[in-house]
C-alpha cells in the first residue's frame, strides 16, 4: 500500500495534485461507490492512503475513472467489450503505446460490427432472392470470423436447428446461403431475440412467408425487427463516437502527446 504524506506530496520529492474520493466524484461525475468499485476491480492504478487511512487519488486516477465511465456507459456486446477492456488496462498502466494500439483495435472492432450489422439488416429485411450457389465454401472458423461470432456459437446454432447440421463424422463447410443465415441469426441474437423466436422466424422465411416471419419477431409493445435493428445500429455508432472521446481524454490528460 502506498502511503501519502499529509502535505499531499508523495512519490519521492515530486508534489502533485491529490484528491479525496468525493472530489474525484465531483470532477468526473462518477459516484463514489462506482469509483471504489473500479478500484476494487483493478481498473485503477494503486490508490495511496494518508496516514489516517483515507484514500488519496491523483490526476492519473481522474483520467482512469473517466475512461472507465466512457467505456461502461457505451453500448457494447461481448465482442466489443473484450476489446474495450484493453483500453482500461492501458490507461491503468499509463502505457501510451498500449493505449493507442488498444484504441485502434477498439475502433476497428466497432466498425466491423457496424458493417456486419448493415449486411445482416439488408439480408433479413430486404429479403432478396437467394443467389445461385457459386461453389464457395467456408470452414467453421472462417464463417465465425466473417459473421463476428465463435465456432462454438455456430455449433450451438447447429444443435438448435438454426442452421443445417453436418453429416456425422464429416468436416463442416458452409455455402453462401448458410453464411447469410448466420448473419441474420447474429443480428437477432444481438437484438435480444431468443432461440425459439429466431427458429420460428427462420422456418417461416424458409416456407416463403416473410409477413408471418416478421410477426414472429414483433414484441408485445409492437416493436418489429426494423425498429430494433435501427436502434441497434444507432447505438453502435454512438460507441464509435465515444471512442473518439477516449482519444481526446488521453490527449487532455497527457497520456498521448
Amino acid at each position: 500500500m502506498i502511503v501519502a504524506m499529509e502535505n499531499d506530496c508523495f512519490e519521492g520529492e515530486k508534489c502533485i495534485s491529490v484528491y479525496k474520493v468525493g472530489e474525484v466524484a465531483k470532477i468526473t461525475g462518477v459516484k463514489e461507490g462506482t469509483i471504489r468499485f473500479y478500484e476494487k476491480c483493478g481498473f485503477l492504478k494503486e490508490v495511496a492512503r494518508q496516514t489516517n487511512g483515507y484514500r488519496i487519488y491523483d490526476d492519473q486516477h481522474i483520467f482512469q475513472v473517466m475512461v472507465c465511465d466512457r467505456v461502461f456507459d457505451s453500448f457494447v456486446n461481448s465482442r466489443i467489450r473484450k476489446s474495450s477492456m484493453k483500453i482500461i488496462e492501458a490507461a491503468r498502466d499509463w502505457d501510451p503505446e498500449a493505449y493507442r494500439k488498444a484504441l485502434t483495435e477498439y475502433r476497428a472492432a466497432i466498425q466491423a460490427d457496424i458493417d456486419r450489422t448493415k449486411k445482416a439488416i439488408g439480408i433479413a429485411l430486404n429479403r432478396k432472392p437467394q443467389q445461385k450457389d457459386d461453389g464457395t465454401r467456408y470452414s467453421k472458423k472462417q464463417a465465425a470470423e466473417l459473421v463476428g461470432t465463435t465456432p462454438e456459437a455456430i455449433r450451438n446454432w447447429e444443435r438448435n436447428g438454426l442452421i443445417p447440421q453436418a453429416k456425422a463424422y464429416s468436416k463442416r463447410y458452409f455455402n453462401k446461403s448458410v453464411l447469410e443465415r448466420m448473419f441474420v441469426i447474429r443480428l437477432l441474437l444481438d437484438n435480444g431475440y431468443g432461440i425459439m423466436a429466431i427458429l420460428k422466424f427462420l422456418r417461416k422465411m424458409d416456407e416463403g412467408d416473410p409477413k408471418q416471419a416478421e410477426k414472429e419477431l414483433t414484441d408485445p409493445k409492437g416493436e418489429d425487427l426494423q425498429s430494433k435493428a435501427d436502434y441497434y445500429l444507432k447505438a453502435l455508432n454512438k460507441v464509435l463516437d465515444d471512442a473518439e472521446e477516449l482519444e481526446n481524454l488521453a490527449f487532455a490528460h497527457h497520456l498521448l502527446i
